[in-house]
């Protein structure tokens, strides 16, 4: 039941619509989950069908919510096209055609806390992390990208049951937020070329000290909380990383 507190002005679709998009952003509801009927939801909250629709449509507007005809209206998930998620797309120019990578897992580890990374992840200096390490093989068979991926062990304690395969079928973001129910809402990177250090070349099979493409992203869910800091090395030579906003 909403707030009608006399002193407050606040519209009472803004209280529903904020009441709806709290429940969201804590997980009391996740991805793919259906809200319930306007009709219900009005009567629940002794408000009019009006006051309720225009709730709904300002968190479809605001992406919290989707719509399917004849079925009903549900919890988004990634809020991003799903082309952008794509974070390692190489082409040879604008005209050419996609390369195709394979993904390959090679381990995943709980692991001590690291200090920047626990500050980009914004968790307590000691709380432990998982280490998820990949690598990603061109149609030649080679690895063009090692990539390096750290999750708040808290957030994810369930993960060591996902079985290796579905990180090499399905993205990571995918992964957790059909598992854990959080959704990618936005990503920030930074971009550097840096020499190769000796295990990153072994990895890459290419020589130490030759230069990579470092990629660091933050990957961030409702609230803009951190929920995954990965660092990547891309070998570029005769392609390119293409990157669509």
């Amino acid at each position: 039941m909403l707030n009608r507190d006399s002193g407050n002005p606040t519209p009472l679709y803004y209280k529903l619509q904020m009441q709806i998009q709290r429940e969201i952003e804590n997980g009391h509801l996740g991805p793919g989950d259906m809200i319930s009927p306007e009709k219900d939801l009005a009567r629940v909250h002794n408000v009019s069908p009006g006051t309720v629709k225009k709730a709904i449509l300002n968190l479809v507007n605001g992406g919290f919510l989707y719509r399917v005809r004849g079925k009903g209206t549900f919890i988004a998930g990634t809020s991003i096209k799903r082309e952008s998620m794509r974070y390692y797309r190489y082409l040879k120019d604008f005209r050419s055609k996609e390369a195709s990578l394979r993904i390959r897992f090679l381990d995943l580890k709980k692991t001590s806390a690291v200090d920047t990374i626990n500050r980009n992840l914004k968790i307590g200096q000691k709380d432990d992390l998982f280490e998820i390490k990949r690598i990603f093989i061109s149609s030649d068979k080679k690895p063009i990208i090692y990539t390096v991926s750290y999750l708040p062990h808290d957030k994810f304690k369930d993960i060591e049951t996902i079985s290796p395969r579905n990180f090499e079928r399905v993205p990571l973001f995918l992964v957790l937020e059909n598992k854990f129910g959080m959704p990618t809402i936005s990503n920030k990177e930074l971009i550097s070329a840096v020499p190769a250090e000796k295990d990153i070349a072994g990895i890459l099979k290419i020589p130490e000290g030759s230069p990579v493409l470092s990629i660091e992203m933050i990957a961030f869910t409702y609230k803009k909380r951190p929920y995954e800091y990965r660092i990547s090395y891309c070998l570029t030579g005769s392609r390119n990383i293409c990157r669509e906003f």
